[in-house]
């Protein structure tokens, strides 16, 4: 059976390789047919011998995600992939351009076993983990489609990429190797909503890539109704985890709070943030909070703050000297904006 080439790690690769590889520098020009280049095949692998070509093309797998729908936005030029595995299972990528730079955001699992309330990816039942592979051939496979090369890549698509931890740092390890994507580590981010040893896990191996905590409300209760499962890590606890991950990374933490009118974007709950974050001592310039107004979803029952809360909210926490800043939605006119990514 053919091994998925993009899944394998390092070492496997390289060990797989030398069965008919017998010089190094040819694995390198592989690396470079794979990563730079983005073949789609191996027989586009020209300064390789047309035997070793066959050799590749008997043992392995180049590609295996198939892009079933491309919904481009006419307001703001933000693309939604949907892609198919070779399961048929379905999931989705987001390209979004901003000023000749493209941002790509992937999905990490199919499905999202969190469950959020107000999140149209956490209707969607959890079927799988993504392999390294299929989450490395979304950045792939919209390069090659837009013929142009990403400058951001940020794990915010479908799932939640910490449980989903060891295939999500080999890609990582992929991004910022030279010889592959050879991405700077301030422009990968990572969202979570907190899986705590995780983030304590990415901390320690000191990749220094970008964090981004999901938290949404400061009271656990009210919390756990819009979460649909937490995994029974307290807030106070999922802060600390992120305080600590900048004291061993020394990179900027974001702090994503998501404004549902009526829900938590009263002043109160503005107050209330500054105070949590203010005794967890994470006011200071290595802490920034998005806001990030809630997008429309059918079928469910919330809305999206007024301009008016959302100026007010953000006013409350520059006063108290957090760096805030208000995410502008992108691709909502083709269901591509936070949130948004379902079925």
């Amino acid at each position: 059976m053919k091994k998925y080439i993009l899944d394998l790690a390092s070492e496997q690769f390289k060990t797989l390789l030398k069965s008919i590889v017998k010089e190094e520098y040819r694995i390198n020009q592989i690396i470079e047919w794979i990563y730079s280049k983005k073949a789609i095949s191996f027989g586009e692998f020209t300064n390789l011998p047309k035997k070793l070509r066959e050799n590749l093309d008997d043992k392995f797998k180049l590609r295996t995600l198939k892009i079933l729908k491309k919904e481009k936005s006419t307001i703001d030029g933000t693309t939604r992939y949907t892609f198919q595995a070779v399961d048929k299972k379905i999931f989705f990528a987001v390209l979004i351009p901003k000023n000749d730079k493209n941002s790509v955001c992937v999905s990490s699992q199919i499905g999202c076993p969190v469950k959020c309330v107000f999140c149209s990816s956490g209707k969607v039942k959890f079927v799988r983990n993504l392999s390294k592979g299929e989450i490395i051939e979304q950045l792939l496979q919209i390069e090659n489609d837009t013929l142009e090369k990403t400058s951001r890549v940020l794990f915010m698509g479908m799932g939640e990429p910490m449980l989903n931890f060891n295939n999500v740092f080999s890609v990582l390890s992929s991004l910022l190797s030279n010889k592959k994507f050879g991405m700077s580590k301030r422009h990968i981010t990572v969202s979570t909503v907190g899986i705590v040893p995780a983030i304590k896990k990415l901390a320690d191996s000191n990749l220094g890539i970008r964090l981004a905590i999901s938290l949404n409300l400061i009271d656990e209760k009210r919390q756990k109704k819009i979460i649909g499962n937490n995994f029974s890590f307290g807030i106070r606890d999922i802060l600390n985890s992120g305080k600590y991950y900048i004291k061993r990374t020394n990179s900027r933490l974001t702090i994503e709070y998501l404004l549902i009118k009526k829900i938590n974007d009263s002043v109160t709950d503005a107050h209330k943030l500054t105070r949590f974050l203010k005794q967890c001592d994470l006011i200071n310039s290595n802490v920034q909070v998005n806001l990030i107004p809630f997008n429309h979803l059918v079928n469910v029952e919330f809305k999206t703050p007024t301009v008016a809360s959302v100026q007010k909210f953000r006013n409350i926490l520059k006063l108290s000297r957090i760096i805030v800043n208000v995410r502008q939605t992108k691709g909502a006119d083709i269901c591509a904006a936070c949130g948004q990514l379902g079925y």
